[in-house]
């Protein structure tokens, strides 16, 4: 006699949206500011993009990046999420609450960071220094994101754990190579005021990380 057994399928409909709503927001700031779009799809490549805007007012609160910032928020909790769906398979299982949990935690994480930066660089006077810094990394992890969203979207409908290591071994070598070309286009900072640049660094950058990282391991 077959017994019966209760099977659960875990839908995975809310990744396609929210796949769709990152894309939307991307046809929405190209279709806004096309020759905006198209320079910072390049930025990989030259440096066309920070020469042009980098002096724009406001530099960092206007709509373009607002709304790069929410694709990006995206992106990397995409990215945590499988992180943590490859070592703790049961912990994250396609769950949406999951997934937003982590978005929310990456929201509260940049938003500390942006204030935290300009009331650091209002503190040792270097505010606008400060800004321009905050520019480029937004550039960057704008530019960042258009190159990640097609392979996360590959990821979750090929379903191959080896595509998902390749993904963020690409993921992570492509975050260093940003902060290569960060700290090129710094260099009169990093070496000429190395004092405010490695107090930026372990304030902003590695005590965030280290206590992120902690959060979900730990």
């Amino acid at each position: 006699m077959l017994e019966a057994s209760e099977r659960i399928v875990v839908s995975k409909d809310w990744i396609t949206i929210v796949l769709l709503i990152a894309v939307t927001l991307l046809i929405l700031n190209r279709l806004k500011s096309n020759d905006r779009y198209y320079k910072l799809k390049n930025l990989l490549f030259n440096n066309t993009y920070i020469n042009s805007f980098s002096k724009a007012n406001p530099l960092l609160f206007n709509s373009f990046s607002i709304i790069f910032l929410a694709v990006y928020v995206i992106i990397i909790s995409f990215l945590l999420f499988i992180t943590v769906h490859l070592v703790e398979p049961e912990m994250a299982s396609y769950d949406f609450l999951f997934y937003l949990k982590i978005a929310f935690i990456v929201c509260v994480f940049f938003a500390i960071r942006i204030i935290a930066g300009l009331l650091l660089g209002v503190l040792i006077e270097k505010e606008r220094i400060q800004k321009h810094f905050t520019f480029l990394k937004a550039s960057y992890l704008s530019n960042y994101s258009l190159i990640m969203l097609p392979l996360i979207a590959i990821h979750f409908y090929v379903n191959s754990t080896i595509y998902s290591y390749f993904l963020l071994v690409t993921a992570a070598a492509l975050f260093l190579y940003y902060y290569v070309l960060l700290v090129k286009t710094n260099q009169s900072l990093v070496f000429g005021k190395s004092f405010y640049f490695i107090l930026y660094l372990c304030t902003l950058e590695i005590a965030p990380f280290i206590i992120m990282i902690k959060y979900f391991i730990l």
